[in-house]
């Protein structure tokens, strides 16, 4: 891959205090900024090596960090495609090809991040993606816009009018992932900033939340139990997406101490049970067509299992 056709990325991109987030938890903060700067190593490894090297480069790296790496490496080889104009992703499909067993929900991420430089319906034509899981695209893209545009961009956001279109509801829970990191694993802070969005996005932002605590990590006992006492009714949504964080870990064969801490307080279920609630909502939702509305479908499917223990 020629390294004329996408730049690299710096480790300034994402530290805390330039990006301008919260930093008063330095242990979070610490956690946090590794797992974005496992993403900057999947992006430049790409960039620099292609897909043929990167399993050699990525793979002994920490468990815990692999998917994020992997999410950026799917990030690089989407915009690849799109830089150079490919009618098809042929580096984000040998990207699939290679660990998309492993990480299909990272990768999907990572693509989403395409966002950033172009419409993700891009990716979503060109690509050999998962039917159901490739609506997480738009989940990235949410995430990446949040995380990198700045202030201006987060609070346009904010004050847009609401819309119950699906891909405007996953695009929250983008958002709401990328809370996770801007405020440095605080619920308070958390809970403040989704308060100032209509009533209508809160569900879908917690969802974000409890996907990010629970595959990121950087919550301590107290902030669980806080994400448990201030999310009120949409406490089932939080439980999806730690049930989303479980099935990630699970995909990939290596569950950390912190996902099972983290599903079991948040979903109120063994890492187990919240795999298995994914798994049998997958089922139903793609017994028809693999549409947005199918995604969504899953996502409350999963709910109203979770609503059973939460």
């Amino acid at each position: 891959m020629s390294t004329r056709v996408l730049p690299p990325l710096p480790a300034g991109l994402v530290d805390f205090e330039s990006r301008g987030f919260r930093t008063a938890n330095a242990a979070a903060r610490a956690l946090l900024e590794r797992r974005a700067g496992a993403f900057l190593t999947g992006y430049n490894t790409l960039r620099r090596h292609g897909v043929g090297e990167l399993a050699f480069h990525l793979d002994p790296m920490p468990l815990d960090d692999q998917g994020f790496a992997y999410e950026g490496a799917a990030f690089a080889a989407a915009a690849h495609d799109i830089l150079l104009g490919r009618k098809r992703n042929s580096t984000l499909d040998d990207l699939f090809a290679l660990a998309g067993e492993r990480y299909p929900h990272l990768m999907h991420v990572g693509a989403g991040w395409v966002g950033l430089v172009a419409p993700p319906s891009t990716v979503l034509r060109r690509a050999k993606l998962d039917p159901l899981l490739r609506w997480l695209t738009l989940d990235g893209a949410g995430f990446s816009r949040a995380f990198l545009r700045g202030r201006r961009w987060n609070e346009r956001f904010r004050r847009a009018a609401w819309s119950s279109a699906p891909s405007h509801t996953v695009l929250h829970q983008g958002v709401g992932r990328a809370m996770w990191f801007m405020e440095c694993a605080d619920p308070a802070a958390i809970r403040r900033r989704i308060a100032a969005f209509p009533p209508q996005a809160h569900a879908e932002l917690w969802s974000g939340v409890g996907l990010a605590v629970c595959y990121a990590g950087g919550a301590d006992h107290a902030a669980l139990d806080d994400l448990t006492s201030l999310t009120g009714p949409d406490r089932v949504a939080l439980a999806q997406g730690a049930a989303f964080a479980a099935g990630a870990r699970a995909a990939a064969g290596h569950v950390p101490e912190h996902t099972a801490t983290g599903v079991r307080e948040l979903a109120g279920v063994p890492v187990d049970e919240a795999v298995e609630w994914t798994a049998a909502a997958a089922h139903v939702a793609s017994a028809g067509e693999l549409d947005i509305a199918a995604y969504r479908h899953w996502q409350h499917l999963i709910r109203d299992r979770a609503a059973r223990h939460v």
